[in-house]
């Protein structure tokens, strides 16, 4: 309370200097004092734009934006598709199709069997998640759009390796 009422202060003390300096350049027709009125005046805006209560409301917005996108470039598709995942899961362990294990599922939510997902990914079937993992990473490497791939190819690898892993 105390500090909002310094800032105020501030604010009325800067406002009074500002006009003053303006109008002593007026009255004096000296231009270079608006030089001076110039970065009082901003510092009257500044000390307005606390005292006032939109610098915090701005503060207390920009962290809502932040906390509720979080991470860093691309975290928000990652999450959607995370979220995705989880939700398909559920779904799955509430019409009682539970996996009893690692290793693929015998009815994938996508559409593709676990023999053409390990086709994709170039293993023989019944290979472990390890397996599964490193052969997904060496393809997208090879397919993936930034690096000059097909993105459908990319679409078709990442396929396989959901449907092997979830």
């Amino acid at each position: 309370m105390q500090r909002e009422r310094l800032v105020f202060g501030l604010t009325f003390v800067f406002a009074a200097m500002t006009a003053t300096v303006v109008l002593v350049a007026v009255a004096a027709r000296e231009p270079a004092l608006f030089v001076v009125a110039a970065p009082l005046a901003a510092a009257t805006a500044a000390f307005w734009y606390q005292s006032s209560g939109r610098l915090r409301e701005r503060v207390a917005a920009s962290r809502r934006r932040r906390s509720t996108k979080g991470g860093g470039f691309g975290a928000g598709a990652r999450r959607e598709a995370r979220r995705d995942r989880e939700r398909g899961r559920r779904r799955q362990q509430g019409r009682g199709e539970r996996r009893s294990g690692p290793g693929p599922r015998a009815g994938a939510a996508d559409g593709i069997d676990p023999a053409e997902a390990y086709r994709r990914l170039g293993l023989d079937a019944g290979a472990d998640e390890q397996a599964v993992k490193r052969a997904y990473r060496r393809k997208v490497k090879e397919v993936h759009p930034d690096r000059g791939g097909d993105e459908e190819a990319f679409k078709r690898v990442t396929e396989a390796y959901e449907t092997l892993t979830d």
